[in-house]
């Protein structure tokens, strides 16, 4: 079950690889192979059974898989000390413009919710 599972994901990776190559967007392949997951998983081409056990192993795992990467930043950090302001700088207006877009847009989904519920039961 778990070599099913491997496989379906790594398929998507490298259907997501083939989609990138072939139309040159500037997105990373991974992501495209997730939407692949996800929309083969909401069509019920692949069952959630068959990936979930791997994908709960991996997520229990997920940590050591993070940890080269964050040990690979050391070797630029003369780089991130050089442009520390800019850095700091963009990552407080990316948040706040995240938080202001999330906050919007729930706000803008609920009254639409609301607006579409007064709809129905007037009708």
């Amino acid at each position: 079950m778990i070599l099913k599972a491997f496989l379906v994901i790594f398929g998507c990776l490298f259907l997501g690889q083939i989609f990138i190559y072939l139309t040159n967007l500037p997105l990373p392949p991974s992501v495209i192979g997730l939407l692949i997951l996800f929309g083969a998983l909401q069509s019920g081409v692949v069952k959630l059974k068959t990936v979930q056990t791997l994908a709960k192993t991996l997520l229990d795992y997920l940590v050591l898989m993070v940890v080269p990467a964050c040990i690979s930043i050391m070797q630029y950090l003369d780089i991130i000390r050089r442009d520390a302001w800019v850095l700091i700088f963009a990552t407080l207006i990316s948040t706040f413009l995240v938080l202001v877009v999330t906050g919007k847009s729930y706000e803008w989904l609920r009254i639409w919710q609301k607006r579409h519920a007064q709809q129905r039961e007037k009708s």
